[in-house]
């Protein structure tokens, strides 16, 4: 399979796909590998690593609303607002940039996990934003984050990994 560079956003969500599907064969084979850690990882580099103008551009003005009604799933904010994913996206990349990322349990099931997020503004000692969502919710964030990215940017710049 060819991708497009790992530099590239489109490369990087390419194998942060490959990478996630690899990982929930190996435990669905029992295989001592962690999903959950996974996740929070193509969390991480899906919205920190993509810098394309284009792809930030689209993202900004799409309401989570109709996100959600075409089968997103829905992050639960209990603290500020978030009406985009633009916004989303923000507060996300704080969050985790910062470290501001909790899981409830240390459980390997997907299900029976929630991870929850804080963002701060600078200095501050309580968070302005928080939200959480059930990792396998976060599984399927990733994804459709991943389809999202490769629709707005489009498969160029192929690169063979090999």
């Amino acid at each position: 399979m060819r991708f497009a560079s790992r530099n590239n956003a489109l490369g990087f969500a390419a194998r942060t796909r490959k990478n996630l599907d690899h990982i929930e064969k190996a435990y669905a084979r029992n295989v001592d590998v962690h999903v959950i850690t996974q996740l929070a990882n193509s969390l991480l580099g899906l919205i920190v690593f993509p810098k394309e103008k284009n792809f930030y551009s689209h993202v900004k003005a799409l309401e989570l609303q109709q996100l959600e009604a075409q089968g997103w799933p829905q992050w639960q904010i209990w603290k500020g607002e978030c009406l985009t994913l633009g916004d989303l996206v923000d507060h996300l990349r704080n969050a985790v940039a910062h470290g501001h990322m909790a899981f409830s349990s240390d459980d390997r099931e997907p299900g029976k996990v929630t991870i929850e997020v804080e963002d701060y503004k600078r200095n501050a000692k309580v968070p302005y934003w928080c939200a959480r969502i059930q990792a396998d919710d976060l599984r399927s964030f990733c994804l459709k984050f991943i389809d999202l990215l490769e629709n707005t940017i489009g498969m160029t710049d192929t690169f063979d990994p090999a």
